[in-house]
């Protein structure tokens, strides 16, 4: 009777690791932050032509990787690259797919020039085929300039957006340049922004817990120009992964237990203080039901972030319930010329 019953548990057991193995269960959430920190960590690495520069904010943005380039063309040499531009940008396999034809019907075009072919098709097509490859990512950085004052007892405040759960505040700091990043923009001139004094209900933050970039000659951001400095305070990255779209979105917030939960102790990547990246907080998510969004981003709070761009590039009647894609193309607007 025992090994009857052992018999009967071990089909059991067999049964169920079946399933298992066909229907496996979905990432938790902390399974999906351990993925977010560890993918996050090489797109924060230094990439490209300028020392610094991490690989996420090397990527082209669609304006650069359209026209695509016919078969056997080439393409010219790009100009000056805008590292502050704040629309999304697309690694190279991203690129790649979005400059091959939008389905694999006969006569499809590129996406390049898909706007009419989509208008005028009927059914639309709902999404990609194929759709983008694994490893394909997308990303975009948000920035706050911050002008080397004349007086380096002077800094600038800023209304630093940061969460508690869903609940959005507003933190007041002063961002303070040390001396030894002030030595760099001598070449730029002498420095003319007046800047901001301390203040009581600011509390004063270094530079150097932030990535920055300082502006060279030519360059403009939001005001700030040549020896001043563009602070990134919050940034998207969107990887496909396993099939699935995985969203990250990070801001600066270095008291945060709530989203810095799970980071590595080697979470470090590009500039002139590799250990700055650690101060950002993450939300993470594969699914558009859930409330993931960024402080910084207005639009977004208290929804989900990846739901609200997925809408501009999905058809209209797609279920709102489905996990996040970037596949389910109308991207009339988003993508296509």
């Amino acid at each position: 009777m025992r090994r009857r019953c052992f018999d009967a548990a071990a089909i059991v057991l067999f049964i169920l690791g079946a399933a298992m193995r066909i229907h496996p269960a979905p990432p938790r959430p902390e399974e999906i932050r351990q993925t977010a920190w560890k993918l996050a960590k090489a797109a924060i690495q230094e990439s490209g032509p300028r020392r610094g520069i991490p690989e996420f904010v090397n990527r082209l943005t669609a304006r650069e990787i359209y026209p695509c380039v016919p078969p056997g063309g080439s393409r010219q040499a790009p100009g000056p690259r805008d590292f502050f531009d704040e629309s999304f940008h697309y690694n190279a396999k991203a690129a790649l797919r979005m400059c091959e034809p939008l389905v694999r019907a006969g006569g499809a075009p590129s996406m390049d020039r898909a706007l009419s072919f989509w208008e005028h098709s009927n059914p639309k097509p709902r999404a990609m085929d194929p759709p983008f490859p694994p490893g394909a990512q997308l990303s975009a950085a948000f920035w706050n300039p911050v002008r080397l004052p004349a007086d380096p007892t002077r800094g600038k405040i800023v209304a630093l957006q940061v969460r508690a759960g869903e609940r959005t505040s507003t933190r007041r700091i002063r961002i303070t340049i040390p001396g030894h990043d002030r030595a760099g923009s001598e070449s730029c001139g002498p420095p003319k922004a007046s800047g901001d004094p301390a203040a009581p209900d600011a509390q004063d933050v270094s530079l150097d817990d932030f990535f920055w970039v300082r502006l060279g000659a030519g360059e403009r951001y939001n005001g700030a120009s040549c020896g001043d400095f563009a602070v990134l305070v919050a940034f998207h990255l969107v990887h496909k992964d396993h099939g699935k779209w995985l969203w990250t979105t990070f801001w600066w917030d270095l008291d945060s237990i709530e989203f810095g939960r799970g980071r590595p102790a080697s979470f470090q990547g590009a500039g002139e203080h590799p250990k700055a990246w650690a101060n950002y907080a993450m939300d993470a998510s594969t699914e558009a039901t859930s409330v993931i969004f960024n402080p910084w981003r207005i639009e977004e709070r208290g929804s989900n972030c990846a739901k609200c761009h997925a809408e501009v590039t999905v058809h209209p009647g797609a279920n709102p319930g489905e996990s996040i894609s970037f596949d389910s193309v109308t991207a009339a607007q988003a993508h296509f010329k």
